[in-house]
This record gives C-alpha cells, sequence and structure tokens, in this order.
C-alpha cells in the first residue's frame, strides 16, 4: 500500500519560479519591436530580473505570488538611423497589478526617445507581455504542483 503525502492536495506546496521568470522574460521581452512613426524600438538585452517568484498548491487551489524588478535595454533608431540606447526598468510588478498599475522609469536624456518609448512601445508592446505573465505562470507549474490522489 503506498503512502499518501499529500492527501487530496490539502497541504500546502510550493515552488520557486524565479529561474523560470528570468527564462520567460529572456523569451519574451526579445521578441517586442514596434515601428513607432518615426522611430524603430526593440529590445536590445534583459539585464536583470529579480524578486521572488512563487506558484503554491494549497486545498487543490493554485496560485501565484510574485513581487519582481524587471530591468531592460531598448535601442531606439531614429530616421536619420541614429541609435540610442534606453534603460526601461519595472521597479515593482506584483500578481495583482492590472494595466494600470505600471510605472515603468525610462531612463534616457533625449526627450523624442523618451517619449516614444513611453506612448508608443511600453503601451502597445511591452505591457502585453507583462499582462500575459500571470496566466502563463500558472499554466506552466499547475499540473507539476498537484499531486495524483488516485
Amino acid at each position: 500500500m503506498a503512502t499518501v503525502h499529500n492527501p487530496n492536495n490539502w497541504h500546502w506546496v510550493e515552488k520557486n519560479c524565479v529561474p523560470w521568470a528570468k527564462e520567460y522574460f529572456d523569451e519574451n521581452l526579445y521578441k517586442v519591436s514596434v515601428p513607432s512613426g518615426e522611430y524603430k524600438i526593440s529590445v536590445k538585452s534583459i539585464n536583470s530580473v529579480s524578486g521572488d517568484c512563487d506558484v503554491t498548491q494549497r486545498k487543490g487551489k493554485v496560485k501565484c505570488l510574485f513581487e519582481l524588478k524587471v530591468e531592460f535595454v531598448v535601442i531606439v533608431i531614429n530616421s536619420e538611423q541614429e541609435e540610442e540606447e534606453v534603460t526601461i526598468v519595472l521597479p515593482e510588478f506584483e500578481h495583482d497589478y492590472d494595466e494600470s498599475d505600471f510605472n515603468f522609469e525610462v531612463r534616457t536624456s533625449k526627450l523624442p526617445c523618451k517619449t516614444a518609448v513611453r506612448k508608443q512601445f511600453l503601451p502597445l508592446a511591452v505591457k502585453e507581455v507583462f499582462l500575459k505573465f500571470q496566466p502563463d505562470l500558472i499554466a506552466t507549474h499547475e499540473v507539476g504542483m498537484k499531486h495524483n490522489t488516485d
């Protein structure tokens, strides 16, 4: 007879998903590129993904809790083919965020670049990656969280 360590998935199970979060942003942010009027903007590199990211299961329900800081660099190319590197930081990205909660820091001294990034790139392309993060996180990890109780 087998011993059941977590009958009916009642007990708390937790999985650290920070490595998965780093892979997720590496894979998905690099795909983001937007022609923005006179600018072309694309992600050059992901500098860091840090903080906490866990998927938990308790009483048969899978949930996620995360609080991350994400920093990445974009290349902004103007109509004269001049390039500018712009650092973007999302200092707080949490599991209960909705579209209005995002507060990206755009670090550049060139106002036209900052304006293009803020008005076109972030709301039209980047937010979509962040909004898909939580459902993708749960979908990827929920199967492995529950124990077969048959």
